[in-house]
């Protein structure tokens, strides 16, 4: 996993250089920036290699195309600011409805999960998770445009012809580099989740007898 995020960090670094913004609650010298990058890395990861999640893209390395589009998505919603992770200060939610990396729209609502707009500040893994399923839903709705329209019901709320902001996101993600290891690979090379432990069964037979006071 540790190349992957390597590989996802780079990407990051590429699309928007840490360290650069001048927004009070944003800036970060490049090394707290690139320490916070393998942070929001790690966890866009952990969602798009859970064998529990579909990936978007099929193929050998679907997954890893997953994550670039999630790490892609939020290139755009959020250029990965400090204040926005975070959540840090009035311009951390855009219009005033938008949450974490990937400005999922909940207001002072929920999201489809149950997630609160603290709870997809506070847990990048929940901001992915509910980006992932809105990802999904946009593809499934628009599975009859081309591919790099199939985002713009999460962009625009429906789906269009041309749209010049699925058309980014999802052409950013497809460009990037190919990462170093297959889906197969990095999956493998995952720790396997501890088994529960056996529920214990009640005893059999009659219930012993015990020492009632009958004085």
């Amino acid at each position: 996993m540790d190349s992957i995020i390597a590989w996802a960090v780079s990407l990051m670094v590429a699309w928007a250089p840490p360290g650069l913004s001048l927004i009070k609650d944003a800036i970060e010298t490049p090394e707290e920036g690139r320490a916070r990058y393998h942070e929001i890395a790690r966890a866009a990861a952990q969602v798009a290699y859970d064998p529990e999640q579909k990936p978007v893209f099929g193929g050998p390395r679907g997954r890893a195309e997953t994550l670039a589009l999630l790490l892609s998505i939020a290139s755009y919603e959020s250029g990965y600011r400090r204040d926005v992770d975070l959540g840090l200060g009035k311009l951390a939610r855009g219009e005033g409805v938008d949450s974490c990396l990937l400005q999922v729209r909940v207001g002072a609502g929920k999201t489809r999960e149950g997630w609160s707009h603290d709870d997809l500040v506070k847990d990048r893994e929940k901001c992915f998770r509910a980006g992932l399923s809105l990802i999904r839903k946009s593809f499934g709705a628009c599975r009859k445009q081309a591919l790099l329209d199939r985002l713009s019901a999460y962009t625009r709320g429906r789906c269009i012809e041309d749209d010049k902001l699925s058309r980014a996101r999802i052409g950013r993600a497809l460009r990037a580099k190919r990462a170093p290891m297959t889906d197969e690979a990095v999956l493998a090379s995952m720790p396997k989740p501890e088994p529960k432990p056996e529920p214990i069964a009640p005893p059999s037979g009659p219930p012993a007898a015990g020492n009632g006071n009958d004085s």
